[in-house]
C-alpha cells in the first residue's frame, strides 16, 4: 500500500473549523501532515493533489464527483440560519436586477448558491455584474464605493453579522432551507479517490478521526475554543457559543445528501439556461 508519505491533510482556519483543528492540533496523528488554507485555496491544492483530504466546498466537490470521494461523516452546514455566509445590500433580493454584486475571492459554493437564489427570486443573472472582492473594505464601505450588495463569508462574515443596521442582512443558511427544505451544505469532507484507491485503511482511518476530534473540540475543549475566538474576533463569548453549537452543524445526514444533489440540479439547469441565451444571442 502507498503509504510512504504522511497523510496531507487541509483544513480552513474559520471559526466554524476550529474545533476540529484545535483538537488535531493538539493529537495529531504521527502519519498526517496539517495544511491550512481557505476554501478556495483548499480546493486547488486538491486538484493540483498536493493535498489528500480536505473540507472543499460542495460545489468543488459536486464538480469533480468523478475525482474525489465523499467522507459521509462530518460536513460544514447549517440548517437554517447560519450567520457566516451574509449578503449585506441596499435592497430586498427581488430588486437586485441590473445591480453590481461584489463575491468574496475565497468561496465557491455561496456564490454559487447565491445566484441559484437570485434566480429564484426571478433576477435575471446575465444583468447582474459580479466582481471578486478580497475583504479589504467593510461591507458598508463596499456598498458606499457603488455596489447594490456584497457577499461575505466565514469570519469575515460573522464579525460583521452585529455591526451594521444601515444595510440589508440575508442569511445565505436561512434562505436556502426556506427555498429548498434541506439544510445548507458548505463545505464537505473529501478524499482524492486516486489516493483512496492506493490508501483505502488511511482514510477508513481519517473517516473516523474527523468527526472524532470535532466531537472533542465542542466537548473538552470548548472553553478553550471560545477564549480563542472571542479574542481574534473581538466578540462576545455567547455569540460564539451559540454560532458553534446551534447554527453550524457538522454532521452529515441523508438530508445533508440530498441537499446537495438538489445544488448540482439547481445549477446545472442555471448554467444550461444561462448557455442557451448565450448561443441564441
Amino acid at each position: 500500500m502507498e503509504n510512504n508519505n504522511k497523510i496531507k491533510v487541509g483544513l480552513i482556519n474559520f471559526t466554524n473549523c476550529l474545533p476540529l483543528n484545535y483538537t488535531l492540533e493538539r493529537h495529531k496523528p504521527e502519519n498526517t501532515q496539517l495544511i491550512y488554507g481557505t476554501p478556495a485555496e483548499l480546493n486547488k491544492l486538491m486538484a493540483e493533489e498536493k493535498v489528500d483530504v480536505a473540507p472543499v466546498s460542495s460545489f468543488e466537490y459536486l464538480k469533480n464527483k468523478n475525482k474525489y470521494t465523499l467522507m459521509n461523516t462530518a460536513c460544514i452546514s447549517s440548517d437554517g440560519e447560519c450567520g457566516s455566509v451574509l449578503v449585506f445590500s441596499k435592497t430586498e433580493p427581488g430588486r437586485l436586477n441590473n445591480s453590481k454584486i461584489a463575491v468574496p475571492c475565497d468561496s465557491a459554493s455561496s456564490v454559487a448558491m447565491l445566484k441559484i437564489i437570485l434566480n429564484e427570486h426571478d433576477i435575471i443573472l446575465r444583468d447582474v455584474y459580479f466582481k471578486e472582492h478580497n475583504y479589504s473594505l467593510s461591507p458598508e464601505q463596499y456598498i458606499n464605493s457603488g455596489f447594490d450588495a456584497v457577499l461575505f463569508i466565514g469570519d469575515n462574515a460573522l464579525k460583521y453579522s452585529y455591526y451594521t443596521d444601515k444595510l440589508f442582512i440575508y442569511d445565505i443558511g436561512k434562505i436556502w432551507k426556506h427555498l429548498t427544505g434541506y439544510p445548507a451544505v458548505f463545505g464537505t469532507w473529501a478524499a482524492r479517490t486516486a489516493w483512496v484507491n492506493k490508501n483505502q485503511d488511511d482514510f477508513e482511518n481519517i473517516k473516523k478521526l474527523i468527526p472524532n476530534a470535532i466531537e472533542t473540540g465542542l466537548g473538552i475543549y470548548f472553553n478553550e475554543i471560545l477564549n480563542i475566538s472571542s479574542y481574534n474576533l473581538n466578540m462576545n463569548k455567547e455569540i460564539i457559543r451559540d454560532y458553534l453549537t446551534k447554527k453550524i452543524k457538522y454532521n452529515f445526514t441523508v438530508e445533508h445528501e440530498k441537499s446537495l444533489e438538489l445544488f448540482k440540479k439547481l445549477y446545472d439547469l442555471l448554467a444550461k439556461n444561462e448557455e442557451l441565451h448565450s448561443i441564441k444571442t
